[in-house]
């Protein structure tokens, strides 16, 4: 059914919210970077066989980066690769199970060996869980593998691949999270966002610990993005949400400019209400429906 021209407009609106400030970089990009050119570099990016991953593959590679793409799937690797050499890019597949810990390091020395290790690491991969705190934690393994997915998987990424960065005096670490992190009392996201917090907390340590020596780190707090992740999902059908290919164009821009984050207006906001009065916010997340729609 279409929507009405005042559904449309409303739409915009929540879209626009959504986006990150006009101009992101004047309070969170570090004066002393330049602009990075991503000609040459090369980039591990996992999740990269739907949704972001794979609109921020094909989009990296357009710059001359060499992406390597991991996923489960490597059919869909094959066929991103596929398309990103037709377009004259550059990407290598690596099937990997990045919840299997030991896939992991193994992803690492095969990286390692094949191109000496890696500029730019993009940790998407992850898992979402939209559940009542109470119906999560009584689904202990669903806890478990949310955690492992979102924060232990990228964390042994980080361990792997981080040394060569420090060696080289070079490197960036991006790091996908969720912009519910930042109000912190989202519904229904209570597991979902804490294995995304515990990551963007690392995440900020990085620039904190390493940034002297050259390696830098960037958190994306995106908002809904139309993904396949998504799409079971009844309760999103109609809700605005960005594209796949806009998600992509932040991962870009933290990419070349490494600011320390990248958030929606929407979720700097409610940063800064939940900091001064979190009441309101109490208020304002009660009104919404703790049942997940199915």
């Amino acid at each position: 059914m279409s929507k009405s021209p005042l559904r449309r407009f409303t739409d915009q609106l929540v879209l626009a919210t959504m986006r990150p400030p006009i101009s992101p970089q004047i309070l969170v990009n570090r004066p002393a970077i330049k602009p990075v050119n991503l000609d040459g570099k090369r980039i591990l990016l996992t999740g990269a066989s739907s949704g972001i991953g794979e609109a921020g593959a094909e989009r990296l590679a357009r710059e001359g980066a060499t992406v390597v793409v991991v996923a489960r799937r490597g059919d869909l690797l094959e066929a991103l690769v596929d398309r990103v050499t037709k377009a004259g890019g550059a990407a290598i597949a690596i099937p990997c199970d990045i919840s299997d810990l030991d896939a992991v390091d193994a992803l690492v020395a095969d990286v390692d060996k094949r191109l000496g290790g890696v500029d730019i690491l993009v940790n998407n991969a992850g898992r979402s869980i939209r559940r009542p705190l109470a119906e999560s934690l009584e689904r202990w393994h669903d806890v478990e593998r949310t955690m492992v997915l979102n924060y232990y998987a990228p964390l042994r990424l980080i361990r792997g691949l981080a040394p060569g960065m420090l060696e080289r005096g070079d490197g960036h670490i991006i790091n996908v999270s969720t912009w519910g992190v930042l109000s912190e009392a989202s519904p229904l996201f209570s597991v979902y966002n804490a294995s995304k917090a515990a990551l963007s907390t690392v995440s900020r340590v990085v620039e904190t610990e390493w940034g002297r020596n050259g390696v830098h780190s960037t958190t994306l707090y995106y908002p809904l993005v139309a993904t396949p992740m998504i799409a079971p999902t009844k309760a999103y059908e109609g809700v605005p949400a960005l594209t796949s290919e806009e998600a992509a164009e932040w991962m870009l821009t933290a990419a070349r400019t490494r600011p320390v984050r990248i958030a929606p207006r929407m979720a700097i906001a409610a940063k800064a209400l939940d900091t001064f009065g979190p009441r309101w916010v109490n208020t304002l997340m009660q009104r919404q429906s703790i049942q997940p729609a199915r």
